[in-house]
């Protein structure tokens, strides 16, 4: 640029690093720059007409000017503010090399502190973020604590670690109301292993990302290939195709499918010969292998690196993992294989150094799939994998985790009731009631562990003629008891059915008067609520169908309807609470519709725990009607019925498990110390709170 030169170069600091910003330089002068003043750290340029480049010290200014022969003569002085700021303030600015703009001298201060600002406003942002997130889930956790289910009951929380990684994993028979139980009740946060396909839907995903679950890709959802050519031949772990391309479509640890008589089979590769030949990782059973040629499709092996890196990173930070290694939620009787996630996690956790625990969590449900249901959640005891099997995972990973595996499945059989199907389900609830006392009041953890006791005489006696006699006389019982609209319960208290026509006169009326109340009460409920309990039973019996078409494990499928009817009424709720509230506004004012708007969800809660016991009283009612116009005919037969069953019960238990029977005695004498019970009401249903008194006291 002739006659025009830029004074300046690049920025340093006070220790000699440079600044992050630069003033436009000369190209052809590689000389320092001038100092705003002694204590600036950054420097800058300006343009002045008919100069040379000159060199200013701290404190003091060498400059040349051009006599008229063109001869250079020096001038040393002390350097004012006026020979700092040479040129006006408009003209001074600053290169950045962050943002890559030139930034006024005046401005270049706040442009510095920018960063940090924006760092601190994104961290606040951030923690608020966290904060209005956890509020959400907490809140979420209250309803589908004290609304969805009526009751549940938390036992062994204290034995969950407080510290350090923990894995918890537990049965699947409530799809997503699983892992919000634990996370519920464990008293730390979890991240939850979460099935990719899930993770991707709308609001399901969301919940995911809120959580921070960990998707992985399930071998179930990956997509299939069909295979070239056909499988003609099965030989223990090898597979001989006829036209096929093995060394084209398959790689080693690819999983190969082919049906069998319309059942699906699968097996993994574990190296392809030829075109025509491969080798499996495990022999195949030989109910799977081919009688003719059949095709097959390909499903490409899984990297779950990454996920195994999120789950390693997580507890070696000291937080928690959550698995359900069954794989997809069932609605069975009994526990499905376990996969090999949780052990490869513990394991690989183990192997890395990270000081792990394995929780076994144990949920029962009491008709889960209802509003107004009962849970129970029973945690283990820590488990630790044994030296001996983190030794064996280094050389011999698949041995080490079938060790394991086996350890975790045992242990949480222990917290789980399993039995064949659900004919044998009903059977030994009715087995537990039969041989119960009334007089025995159990706290829901006994409850469940007397129920598991007999469980196992009921396994061991399965082929006992005896048992079958037995088993064959309380089923009877139990449809005698369907066709009258009682429960066991109920049955037990009519030993004095018939001695007092007066009383029981006034106890019917009393039961519909109370009804009567109720029904009054509950008639804005029903406007409001009803129309968000149908549309919710219907959309989750729809999902329920769909869900079973797609599953080969589930038999009626009411595992997922359960967490659909959560996602309604959440979605539900509040916009019929909003329509409410407009129509209020219209037909009245603002500050009438602001009252409704805040009393409308505790009214609906009140209007929820009457419902609850209207409920109660007419299960109660109806059979003590029908009792009065049958004159107590078919009633006093089945209490008879029921003596007789409850006699034999008593017998049988006794000479199978002689123990168990001296054990009750000592519940027994428990109830009569603590407790004053008082006997029940005919047909009454109210033991529920005798139970949760028992709860309370262990």
């Amino acid at each position: 640029m002739e006659g025009k030169s830029v004074v300046g170069g690049s920025h340093k600091l006070a220790d000699g690093s440079s600044s992050c910003g630069t003033i436009g330089a000369n190209p052809g002068y590689a000389g320092t720059s001038t100092p705003l003043d002694a204590s600036s750290s950054l420097y800058f340029g300006k343009v002045v007409e008919d100069a040379v480049p000159v060199r200013v010290e701290v404190g003091e200014t060498t400059t040349r000017h051009t006599d008229p022969q063109g001869a250079s003569v020096p001038l040393t002085r002390k350097a004012t503010a006026k020979d700092r700021i040479a040129v006006e303030k408009t003209s001074d600015f600053v290169f950045c090399d962050e943002c890559g703009q030139n930034i006024p001298v005046s401005e270049w201060a706040d442009h510095r502190e920018h960063p940090r600002v924006v760092e601190h406003v994104t961290s606040w942002v951030g923690r608020l973020n966290k904060l209005l997130i956890r509020l959400f889930i907490d809140f979420f956790m209250w309803v589908l604590m004290n609304i969805y289910f009526r009751e549940v009951v938390v036992v062994n929380e204290k034995s969950i670690p407080k510290t350090g990684g923990v894995v918890f994993y537990g049965n699947h028979q409530n799809q997503f109301i699983d892992a919000m139980m634990i996370r519920a009740n464990c008293g730390r946060p979890v991240r939850f292993v979460m099935a990719e396909k899930s993770f991707q839907r709308p609001i399901i995903g969301l919940f995911g990302h809120m959580t921070d679950a960990v998707p992985v890709i399930r071998p179930q959802d990956a997509p299939l290939n069909s295979g070239e050519g056909r499988l003609i031949r099965m030989d223990g772990d090898m597979i001989y195709g006829e036209g096929t391309k093995f060394t084209m479509c398959l790689s080693d640890r690819d999983v190969i499918i082919w049906y069998r008589e319309d059942v699906k089979c699968t097996a993994q590769v574990l190296k392809i010969n030829s075109d025509t030949v491969l080798q499996l990782t495990m022999p195949v059973a030989a109910c799977d292998a081919v009688t003719k040629p059949v095709g097959f499709q390909v499903s490409r092996r899984i990297d779950h690196s990454e996920m195994y890196a999120s789950v390693y990173q997580t507890l070696q930070s000291g937080q928690c993992i959550g698995i359900f290694p069954e794989g997809g939620s069932h609605d069975r009787t009994s526990l499905l294989p376990l996969k090999a996630g949780v052990a490869l996690f513990s394991l690989g956790a183990a192997v890395r150094g990270i000081d792990v625990k394995v929780v076994p969590c144990g949920l029962t449900y009491f008709y889960g799939h209802k509003f107004r249901s009962r849970a129970h959640v029973e945690f283990g005891e820590p488990i630790t994998p044994s030296a001996e099997v983190v030794a064996l995972f280094n050389t011999d990973k698949r041995k080490a985790t079938g060790i394991f595996l086996e350890q975790l499945n045992e242990e949480l059989r222990g917290f789980t009731i399993n039995v064949p199907n659900m004919s044998a389900l009903n059977f030994l609830h009715g087995f537990r009631q039969l041989y119960q006392p009334q007089n025995c009041i159990l706290a829901t953890r006994d409850h469940l562990r007397l129920t598991r006791r007999l469980s196992v005489i009921m396994e061991e006696q399965k082929g006992n003629p005896e048992f079958i006699d037995y088993r064959s006389r309380v089923e009877n019982y139990q449809d005698y008891c369907n066709a009258l609209l009682v429960r066991d319960s109920q049955a037990a208290t009519l030993g004095k059915l018939g001695s007092n026509e007066a009383r029981q006169l006034h106890l019917m009326f009393r039961r519909c008067f109370t009804l009567f109340l109720m029904g009054v009460i509950l008639v804005p409920f029903f406007v409001v609520g009803l129309p968000i309990g149908i549309l919710a039973k219907s959309l989750s019996e729809r999902h329920r169908k769909k869900a079973l078409s797609q599953s080969n494990i589930k038999i009626v499928g009411t595992d997922v309807m359960g967490s659909y009817k959560l996602i309604v009424g959440f979605i539900s709720v509040p916009v019929v609470f909003s329509i409410v509230s407009i129509i209020t506004y219209v037909y009245t004012d603002l500050r009438t519709a602001l009252t409704v708007s805040v009393c409308l969800p505790m009214t609906m809660y009140v209007s929820l725990l009457i419902l609850q016991e209207a409920a109660i009283e007419m299960r109660a009612a109806l059979p003590l009607f029908m009792s009065l116009i049958s004159k107590h005919k078919q009633f006093c037969k089945l209490y008879e019925r029921r003596r007789a069953l409850v006699a034999l019960t008593k017998v049988l238990v006794k000479k199978w498990d002689p123990e168990l029977e001296e054990e009750l005695q000592h519940y027994v004498q428990e109830s009569k110390q603590s407790m004053k019970l008082r006997e029940p009401s005919l047909f009454s249903l109210r033991h529920g709170g005798l139970r949760r008194l028992a709860d309370i006291k262990n």
